[in-house]
């Protein structure tokens, strides 16, 4: 039992005055774990209290187990709640399994708990074959470096004081103890991937490949963590300079991106996905596409699970979170050709209509980014505020020459999806100014200007 303290005093898990909140199936690792931690309680003072979730998918006997830790909780002096999930409801919500269903559950109702007390901690039974058994899975799946680095010892505010800890070490401690435990017949299934792993593969390769073949894993993966570690540390040193925030979008700068090692460029395309929030079922084969478009040519793109897009420009790799956009935003058009105010989303929009008088014709004129004036008399139409539209363009020179607003926008290096959401002041396809870029100068004020149309926008105050 004593290794287990030194665990728990290597990775600083428990301080003194803590409070701390310990799942408890009723299982053999949780029961053990929940006495370890009563007894480390006389080594150093914390506050200790067992949180129950009870799965509602094996009627009685999982009320019964229940039942066997509250009693537990009791015999030990340890504060008992017991939780009830939904786990069969969310799975059918969320098309997930009941394995991984039941994991989300008790993770949710741990945070939940830990806020409710007032705890830093939240103590799980993970032990070492667990650890060996995620391991393989992860292995069999495809997982990189920190896959295969397994379960760690403290992530956030999760400890898991048994992880260097035999499950036949456990039984020992508790049958030294003279306390039982509960058997979940669930974990006797096979038809659960991960209990194949556990009831076949393990004990066939400790059978006939090596008597210590969990513990040899677990000692690769503590290894390969301590490896993920440093390539973290130098990974978050290059990102301080490669990795960058326009708005809502990670940006990747590819010239100093290309500077790198291999190994830390594929890190960093990681860890821009995981700043999107989309790293969840993203693989080895995702990060070589991303690594592939980093090499085309601007414009080239690729698709992520969790709604990423991945855009090559210039010098930038673009990631985005693809967004629905409402239809009425897209489909935006008001007609801004009559002198007044208009108020439209967050912007207050102010047309004013003057004769050109030489008196005042300077103080009329005077431009800022979000004030500009334009010659009424080229207006043939309205003047509808909008998004673009397909034959958008803009007169660029004093000869009438015309642009395509796209090829425009593609000179101005404006990245694709933000050029759905620029504000447009357009005479039909006449773009007469495109918001915080520049006016056509078909529509610019000449000597031959005889009435002056001017619009000012201001963001309205929150």
């Amino acid at each position: 039992m004593h290794r287990i303290f030194d665990v728990i005093e290597t990775y600083h898990m428990i301080e003194p005055g803590m409070q701390v909140i310990a799942g408890v199936s009723g299982g053999a690792d949780s029961v053990c774990l929940l006495y370890v931690l009563s007894r480390y309680q006389k080594e150093v003072p914390f506050t200790l209290a067992a949180v129950h979730v009870e799965h509602g998918l094996r009627g009685e006997e999982s009320l019964e187990d229940a039942d066997f830790t509250k009693e537990l909780c009791e015999k030990l002096g340890v504060p008992f709640y017991m939780v009830r999930a939904q786990v069969r409801e969310k799975a059918e919500k969320e098309g997930l399994s009941l394995e991984e269903a039941g994991r989300l559950e008790r993770y949710r109702i741990f945070e939940e708990m830990r806020g409710k007390l007032g705890a830093q901690r939240i103590a799980v039974a993970h032990n070492r074959n667990d650890q060996a058994e995620t391991v393989l899975w992860n292995l069999v799946r495809g997982s990189g470096l920190k896959g295969l680095g397994g379960i760690n010892p403290v992530r956030g505010q999760v400890i898991r004081p048994l992880l260097f800890t035999g499950r036949d070490e456990i039984e020992r401690i508790l049958r030294d103890a003279g306390i039982s435990w509960r058997t979940d017949r669930t974990n006797l299934e096979q038809e659960f991937t991960r209990n194949k792993i556990r009831l076949s593969i393990l004990p066939q390769m400790e059978r006939e490949l090596n008597d210590h073949a969990v513990e040899h894993i677990a000692q690769a993966a503590r290894h390969l963590q301590q490896v993920q570690d440093y390539l973290d540390l130098v990974t978050n040193k290059a990102a301080n300079s490669c990795i960058c925030m326009e708005e809502e979008d990670v940006c990747i700068r590819l010239s100093l991106w290309q500077k790198e090692e291999e190994l830390i460029r594929r890190e960093l395309v990681k860890m821009a996905i995981a700043r999107c929030n989309g790293l969840k079922d993203v693989g080895s084969v995702h990060v070589d596409g991303v690594m592939q478009i980093a090499d085309m040519d601007c414009g080239k793109k690729i698709s992520l699970p969790g709604h990423l897009t991945v855009q090559r420009e210039c010098d930038i790799l673009r990631f985005s979170k693809e967004k629905k956009r409402e239809d009425d935003c897209c489909k935006l058009s008001v007609d801004v050709t009559k002198p007044g105010v208009y108020e439209i989303e967050n912007w207050k929009i102010t047309v004013e209509a003057f004769e050109r008088k030489d008196a005042v014709f300077e103080e009329i004129i005077e431009e800022k980014k979000y004030t500009k004036c334009f010659s009424y008399d080229t207006i043939k139409s309205n003047v509808l505020l909008r998004t673009r539209q397909t034959g958008d363009y803009l007169v660029v020179n004093s000869q009438g020459g015309k642009k395509k607003l796209k090829d425009y926008l593609i000179d101005c290096k404006v990245p694709r999806q933000k050029r759905d959401r620029i504000w447009l002041f357009a005479d039909g396809s006449h773009v007469l100014w495109a918001v915080g870029l520049r006016i056509s100068e078909g529509a610019k004020v000449t000597n031959e200007t005889k009435t002056v149309l001017k619009i000012q926008l201001e963001e309205k105050e929150t």
